[in-house]
């Protein structure tokens, strides 16, 4: 939506500057899909929780002693990345906009009201975009090359990435389905696929209310599908997202976009990692001569703690997505 020289006026005309702590809270606040996953602050480079599973242990009684039960511990080890933004622009280009009025030659360049601007509205939202729709889930982590801008997504890998990689490992203790009766995941079988997802589930997570997470695309499909299949039985509340003679429910995660993939784990096995700071490092404006420069930093990976807690479908390698990604292919952005 346009933005009209009265609104841009109204709103900088008398202008006070934002408060730096509110800059880094909205920094690094948590992104849609954030929502669903737990938490951790810690300062350790790699995080690996601390939990086991055991199996069954009780059994009738009798004078011999035989044991039974043994204790699996395969933890996921989570890597601490640090990401950061850089930015330079000159204020003075405006003067000769429509927009000149952003500028203000009673205060130094970095408190210019455009430059607040640019930080609160163009900036920030930016940041955010990216985090979710580019890096949380399908980032790919690759290692700086000094002196280049790096593309944006390969700050760290994320969650999907995670999953992908460990589908491709023949070792791997995260549970995959394969799709049973309904075989490879399309729209036109979701909801069959889902609910014998859901059936496959191990039964020690049965009685556990879960969220299956999927991508906006096939949940579109899920909803459409489930009201040709099902129709307008005032049963059911209009609920869908719930799953049929379940405690499951389907949530779309933006971050999951152009991908097929679909995951359940306790919320608790979800994990975002932060550094005990709450992410944010710090976001700095500084004037250098007429040039300013934006530039902030922070650490915050997301991923598992426990493979065997993870039920996942992945596609086979090369099999295509039937779901379109609103997000752009990750590309370098001089400057930035």
């Amino acid at each position: 939506m346009a933005i009209s020289l009265t609104e841009l006026k109204n709103e900088f005309g008398t202008y006070i500057a934002t408060e730096q702590k509110k800059i880094l809270k909205r920094l690094t606040q948590k992104t849609e899909s954030m929502k669903y996953m737990k938490t951790i602050a810690s300062k350790d480079l790699e995080h690996r929780s601390a939990q086991a599973v055991i199996d069954n242990l009780v059994q009738g009684f009798q004078k011999g002693f035989t044991p039974k039960g043994t204790a699996t511990f395969t933890p996921l080890t989570l890597v601490q990345r640090r990401h950061k933004i850089d930015m330079s622009f000159y204020p003075d280009d405006i003067f000769e906009s429509w927009i000149g009025f952003l500028a203000d030659e009673t205060k130094s360049r970095e408190n210019w009201p455009i430059t607040r601007y640019i930080i609160d509205e163009l900036v920030i939202p930016k940041v955010e975009e990216n985090r979710e729709l580019l890096i949380i889930g399908k980032g790919k982590y690759a290692a700086p090359v000094n002196g280049v801008a790096q593309a944006t997504g390969k700050s760290m890998d994320g969650f999907i990435t995670i999953l992908e990689t460990e589908f491709a490992d023949p070792n791997t203790k995260i549970n995959f389905f394969d799709g049973g009766e309904a075989g490879p995941l399309t729209k036109s079988n979701i909801v069959e696929f889902v609910e014998e997802f859901v059936d496959w589930i191990s039964e020690l997570y049965q009685g556990i209310p879960m969220n299956v997470y999927l991508s906006p695309s096939m949940f579109r499909a899920y909803k459409r599908l489930f009201r040709e299949t099902y129709g307008a039985d005032s049963d059911f509340n209009g609920q869908t997202e719930v799953i049929l003679d379940s405690n499951k429910k389907l949530i779309a995660l933006p971050s999951m976009a152009g991908k097929d993939v679909i995951f359940c784990t306790p919320k608790e096995n979800f994990i975002r990692l932060i550094n005990s700071n709450e992410g944010a490092s710090n976001i700095e404006v500084q004037a250098d001569v007429r040039n300013i420069l934006i530039f902030g930093d922070w650490h915050e990976s997301v991923g598992f703690g426990i493979a065997e807690a993870i039920f996942a479908y992945v596609p086979e390698p090369g099999s295509g997505s039937l779901s379109p990604s609103p997000s752009p292919s990750p590309s370098p952005s001089p400057g930035v």
